[in-house]
């Protein structure tokens, strides 16, 4: 959902040179740097293999209670070893585009059948895939370089969950700060939310990257279906509790804003393949409900070409 306890799952596959925060974040999420060298190879691609698929720093619950797991249509994507794989172009002039899919623990059909028929409650059978299409344009002025973008998510057995999100970012030396702003209710978010980050990258000896990401969320706190109104029904949740695209649950309610994790990770190409690892470790903050995340330590091992 855009998507424990601490655990590493051994690895076989997965992207070399665009790891960035795949485990932690769609493709489409990690800031665009500026326009390649003229010598740059136009297309790259990717086949990754990740301990787990966690969406923007939320480990445990996307909802205001407690936990409910990928059996109950909840964080993170997926709980268990996933695939990944993507393809970007880039131009000297600017403009780049790319594709980012990965397999999901459930399902968003029933997720999204769920907001009118509360009979559901299977939300494994027709486990979705989640496909992101991007493209923009990556500037420099000066010692800035700069990134202005859009985002497209299709959902493969999707339902309420196909979205649009804007993408800025400007960045000096060794940081990034981004922005990325949803323009649609969805059963991940609603209209307006913005999600910030500062993200820090610097090289290390042995051909090890160190990478850092801070995140933030600007929440707008009542959409179709997340908020503190059953919108299907049109009545307002009881005391105490707040919705979550198939009802009224009992827990936090929604906030205006919130520190979202702090990520730090390495990562390094193994030398004389295309492959590459990547560890990250999350500390955890708050949902749209005030919901605080568990500490999550991630690997992949990534194919890139």
């Amino acid at each position: 959902m855009h998507h424990r306890t601490i655990a590493i799952a051994v690895m076989t596959l997965a992207c070399g040179a665009c790891l960035n925060a795949a485990l932690a974040a769609d493709a489409a999420d990690s800031a665009a740097a500026p326009a390649p060298p003229a010598d740059a190879p136009a297309w790259t691609g990717h086949v990754d293999l990740v301990s787990r698929y966690v969406l923007r720093g939320v480990t445990s619950t996307y909802g205001p209670g407690a936990p409910l797991g990928n059996a109950g249509a909840d964080a993170p994507e997926s709980d268990r070893p996933a695939l990944q794989w993507g393809a970007d172009w880039s131009d000297p002039s600017g403009f780049y585009a790319g594709y980012f899919g990965a397999m999901i623990n459930y399902s968003y059909r029933r997720l999204g059948q769920s907001y009118a028929d509360r009979g559901v409650v299977d939300f494994q059978h027709g486990k979705s895939v989640e496909n992101d299409l991007y493209g923009g344009y990556n500037g420099k002025a000066g010692d800035f370089s700069y990134t202005l973008g859009m985002t497209g998510y299709v959902y493969v057995n999707g339902r309420h969950a196909n979205a649009l999100e804007t993408k800025l970012a400007l960045g000096y030396g060794e940081f990034t700060l981004g922005a990325q702003t949803l323009l649609n209710d969805v059963v991940w978010g609603n209209q307006g939310d913005t999600y910030l980050t500062l993200n820090f990258t610097h090289p290390l000896p042995y051909a090890i990257t160190f990478n850092a990401s801070l995140g933030v969320y600007s929440y707008h706190k009542e959409g179709k279906f997340l908020g503190s109104t059953d919108t299907a029904l049109g009545t307002a949740c009881p005391a105490g509790q707040s919705f979550f695209t198939n009802g009224c649950l009992a827990g936090g309610a929604p906030v205006s804003s919130a520190w979202r994790h702090l990520i730090v990770g390495v990562s390094q190409p193994i030398a004389g393949t295309p492959l590459s690892w990547n560890l990250q470790g999350i500390l955890g903050g708050d949902n749209r409900y005030g919901v605080r995340q568990k500490k999550q330590l991630l690997a992949s091992v990534s194919y890139g070409f």
